[in-house]
């Protein structure tokens, strides 16, 4: 417990259970209580470095080891600045060693080694990059936006599929139940007729009764009503500009042609031939369990077949007749 404690007042989690930590940029930890009372002017020094901190800077304590807070602090406040991606270089040798860069800040900031030359270069960076940071942080800023409209829409379209399928089940068991309360009904009211006759009747009527809509039907008239991420419709929007302007009357429609390949080489025998010339002996017989899996001795033994005489330069006994 004594990790974790306050270490100005010495209160500790054994003898205050609702004790809270709170953290700073400098790893160091107060008391929330200790914090109210240093920092009632919003503005004060950390009790054991000295460091100038301000009251809105500190947040509450996560992990056991403070060390693990200051690297995430610090860390944070890092790739704020540092921002830059892969597309803003050259070669992945130039992003490696930003990146390389990047962790030797984050590891002197955090050892506490030449902290104010570091922090001088910190500075210049920001000051020499402000645009190109800016323009980095609002695209990350997009970027996080998007993924988070991605997930949102995600969600509202699961939670329209549970709904619609648990109203499907509750029309269905209430058809159901329709059904054989109007089969009981026709029975009743038709005892003249004979039992076929009733059913005939009872069967004409379900087929006259209104379809009800499919699954995809009522997902689809759902979905449309779902507004999707403004940034994907922006994206689709450009992607279709190319074609927006053109007459969609003159494209012609595709047509499927089959994909014919001349393999050089003699025809595949069929298998009968196979099993005639004695090929089929030397391929393992297929079990029934190949079978349900979709093998075959005979597909077995035509692949082989048609990959060892694929590209050879075949010509009929017809045409060299003449050669010796």
């Amino acid at each position: 417990m004594e990790d974790l404690s306050c270490p100005r007042c010495r209160m500790t989690k054994y003898r205050n259970p609702s004790l809270r930590l709170m953290i700073n940029v400098c790893g160091h930890a107060l008391c929330e209580a200790c914090v109210d009372l240093l920092f009632v002017r919003e503005s004060g020094s950390c009790p054991e470095c000295g460091l100038p901190l301000r009251r809105s800077g500190f947040r509450t304590q996560l992990f056991e080891d403070t060390g693990v807070d200051k690297e995430v602090d610090v860390r944070k406040q890092i790739m704020k600045i540092y921002n830059k991606q892969e597309t803003d270089f050259g070669s992945l040798r130039e992003y490696n060693d930003y990146l390389e860069e990047v962790e030797v800040i984050i590891d002197s900031l955090i050892s506490g080694i030449n902290i104010e030359a570091t922090r001088a270069k910190v500075a210049a960076y920001k000051f020499e990059n402000e645009a190109l940071i800016r323009r980095n942080q609002a695209r990350i800023s997009q970027e996080k936006a998007y993924w988070q409209d991605q997930i949102e829409n995600e969600k509202r379209q699961n939670d329209l599929k549970r709904h619609i399928q648990d109203e499907m089940e509750k029309e269905a068991n209430e058809a159901k139940r329709m059904k054989q309360q109007s089969l009981l009904d026709d029975l009743e009211n038709n005892k003249h007729l004979t039992p076929q006759q009733v059913l005939e009747i009872h069967r004409q009527k379900l087929e006259n009764a209104s379809a009800t809509k499919t699954f995809e039907e009522r997902l689809n008239a759902g979905t449309a009503n779902i507004s999707g991420p403004d940034m994907l419709l922006n994206f689709r929007n450009s992607a279709n500009t190319s074609i927006s302007g053109s007459n969609l009357s003159e494209v012609k429609p595709y047509v499927y042609e089959i994909f014919t390949e001349d393999i050089l080489g003699p025809s595949m025998p069929g298998k009968d031939d196979l099993m005639e010339s004695g090929y089929m002996h030397h391929v393992r017989e297929s079990t029934p369990s190949d079978i349900g899996g979709g093998y075959s001795s005979f597909i077995a033994c035509s692949r082989a077949l048609q990959d060892a005489f694929t590209g050879l330069i075949w010509r009929p006994i017809s045409t060299v007749e003449g050669i010796q």
